[in-house]
């Protein structure tokens, strides 16, 4: 009994701690990030294959959604959290998504935060270099179901650092993981990787310069090996079976386009904020490795070069940076602040929590201000338009409204929507851009058998949709335009 009271008692201390004030201000951090960034491309698909999935009571197989490559085989590689948001959302509108999106930033946040605590004794340090982790992983961070991915990356990823540190741990949920992640988005390839960089590195026998080695022993490196195997074997436990296995590979054989078009696929441009952001990081992490408080190992100097790479060559990958770097680098650090875990200050802390948990509740949006994010991005007042006067034959959209309409206007086929390498492999994607960029477009409407379009207002299409006299404007507004074909 009295051992219950002190277990209790301790918890309630630690609750009133520094380190869980910092942990609760970085997760009141990612939750206040995510209140203006409700508005996502693929949204409304994802809600649209939840609800057929809870309907049919079977993952959509070939593609409904679009006349230009209906009927063609497709794998939903995200069914698991689209069911997640759909139920939020239908329970509580876009609350119900806010809460999915924000509880997954928050929990983020707090991973990354937990991991780099176990590298330094300094909750500040922990807290700083976590912000810099969280500068990287919140770009482009809106409701998608790869937040679901990156969270069983971060899980993986502790697991295997625990490991290496403490020469045991529960590398049995690895496998679990593996499972649950594969059903939630095609980014595990990236787990793999960091598994196999910490499992080869760790046979390396000796120092290389000024880079630590420290091997792995015989039957610490067996028990990695059938880890590895069996996370291999665990990805096939999926609706799909081996087809979404290799949906990763085939993609980047076959996303050759949408690397060069699409915005999230670019390299880092340094002339904007992001870049900027990207290069205070950067500069961090070279200074440390200049000026190092402790030695390098070898394994997490092949993972900085690796995530920096991967995040520099495509943005949506500096996630990862976000993820790995902040637990490498904190130890390098130091201790920035005079904490003493002997010396709490329980009832300052207490107080900041308590204006922490305030913040988060005045701050939760209405209804009201998630739609009007939705309204901002999305072409509301057209589609309210399309609802009340349905037109007849096929419709050209912009591609990242497709999702929107598809949502909104089930009985409305769209021409694309923004799964670029599904279109791409069907030549719709190409047809696309020519199209949008005057290559032939007219030709191409006419061989689509377009009968109007929906598209900005300010693209050169309109310009050129609004000068010829086989199209006619139907519907305008500051985000949208609507041409029908002349009757």
């Amino acid at each position: 009994m009295q051992s219950a009271i002190d277990h209790r008692r301790s918890a309630i201390l630690r609750a009133f701690s520094f380190p869980a004030l910092i942990g609760a201000a970085l997760m009141g951090k990612g939750y206040w990030t995510c209140r203006g960034r409700i508005a996502d491309p693929d949204l409304g698909f994802h809600l649209l294959n939840a609800q057929h999935i809870l309907t049919l009571h079977r993952v959509p197989a070939v593609e409904t959604y679009s006349y230009t490559a209906a009927g063609s085989p497709w794998i939903d590689h995200a069914w698991l959290p689209e069911v997640l948001y759909y139920l939020a959302q239908h329970a509580l509108g876009w609350r119900g998504v806010f809460v999915v999106f924000a509880a997954s930033a928050a929990a983020l946040y707090l991973g990354v935060f937990l991991l780099c605590r176990k590298e330094t004794d300094d909750p500040l340090a922990a807290g700083i270099v976590t912000i810099f982790g969280g500068w990287l992983a919140m770009v482009g961070f809106t409701p998608r179901t790869q937040n679901i991915g990156w969270l069983c990356f971060l899980a993986v990823y502790a697991i295997l650092l625990h490991f290496r540190a403490a020469r045991r741990g529960p590398l049995w949920l690895v496998p679990v993981l593996f499972c649950l992640w594969i059903n939630c988005h095609a980014s595990w390839p990236f787990g793999f990787i960091v598994f196999g960089v910490i499992l080869g590195v760790g046979c390396i026998g000796r120092d290389i310069r000024q880079l630590k080695a420290v091997p792995w022993a015989a039957p610490e490196r067996r028990k990695l090996l059938a880890v590895f195997a069996a996370s291999a074997a665990a990805l096939f436990i999926n609706p799909f079976g081996y087809h979404l296995v290799l949906l990763p590979a085939r993609v980047a054989l076959r996303q050759q386009m949408s690397v060069r078009w699409v915005q999230e696929y670019a390299s880092v441009d340094f002339n904007d904020t992001r870049g900027h952001l990207v290069m205070v990081v950067l500069a961090a992490a070279f200074l440390m490795a200049l000026l190092p408080r402790k030695p390098w190992r070898i394994d997490d100097a092949f993972l900085t070069m690796l995530v920096l790479y991967l995040g520099l060559t495509h943005v949506r990958f500096l996630i990862l940076a976000g993820i790995v770097l902040p637990p490498i680098l904190a130890p390098q650090f130091g201790k920035i602040s005079s904490y003493d875990p002997a010396h709490e200050r329980r009832l300052l802390n207490g107080a900041l929590l308590a204006v922490v948990l305030v913040v988060v509740v005045w701050g939760f949006p209405s209804e009201r201000f998630l739609q009007a994010q939705i309204k901002d991005f999305f072409p509301v007042g057209a589609a309210d338009y399309l609802e009340a006067h349905p037109q007849e034959g096929n419709i050209f959209n912009a591609y990242e409204w497709g999702g929107y309409l598809e949502w909104r206007l089930p009985g409305v086929k769209t021409f694309i929507d923004t799964r670029f390498d599904f279109f791409e492999f069907w030549s719709v994607f190409q047809s696309y851009l020519d199209i949008l960029t005057l290559k032939n477009s007219q030709a191409l409407l006419d061989r689509y058998r377009v009968s109007y379009l929906l598209i900005p207002g300010e693209v050169p299409l309109s310009y050129f949709l609004a000068n010829s006299a086989l199209w006619e404007c139907i519907y305008r507004d500051q985000q949208a335009v609507i041409y029908r074909k002349s009757r």
